[in-house]
Parts: structure tokens; sequence; C-alpha cells
């Protein structure tokens, strides 16, 4: 069963921009890709660059560090160099707030 976790206000990420939440051990980053709210895991599979700080355009975000691509729909790689897919979470707005879910074996 999912855990919900509220990671911020609805509207405190910006068009194309992104932020970086922290679940306890967990580094993850939350996308506005056209309106659309995404999180993923903000480690590239590559060599850890942080996603977060890298450029979102139509469903992808390429990593600052090396430009390794990632969707973020589905967290599979798009470009080199990739080295699995990214974890990927649900995402819901609820009451202005945003909140994504972590399975319990993850959590």
């Amino acid at each position: 069963m999912p855990r919900t976790i509220k990671v911020g206000k609805e509207g405190s990420v910006a068009l194309g921009r992104a932020k970086r939440v922290y679940c306890r051990d967990r580094r993850i980053a939350i996308f506005n890709d056209k309106g659309a709210i995404r999180a993923v895991d903000d480690v590239c599979t590559h060599v850890g660059g942080p996603l977060s700080e890298g450029l979102c355009e139509d469903g992808v975000v390429t990593c600052p560090w090396h430009g390794a691509r990632f969707s973020l729909i589905d967290g599979k790689g798009v470009g080199s160099p990739v080295y699995r897919r990214l974890q990927t979470y649900t995402v819901n707005t609820r009451e202005g707030l945003i909140e994504i879910e972590i399975e319990e074996e993850e959590w």
C-alpha cells in the first residue's frame, strides 16, 4: 500500500522548472512539465547528477552533468549515457497541496 507524502503547495513549481524534495533518505525531483506535475528520483543513473537542476522540456529531463535524458512519465532513458530507468512516483494535487505516493516497501 502506498504512503502519501506532501511535498509542497500547488503552484510552488513554475512551468518548466523543478523542485528537490527529500523523503527520508530519498532525493526526489518534482517537475512542472507544461502544467503536469511529475516526480522522479533526483539522481541520474549515469553518475548521480542532480536531475532537479536539469532542463525539462516536452516530458523529458536532461541531466546537467553529462546530458543523459529521461522520460518524466515512465523514467525510461531516451538518450545516452543511461544505465537504467528512473523510479517514478504517482503525483496528486489535493486541497492546494502536491502529494506523491511512495510504496511501503520503498519507504
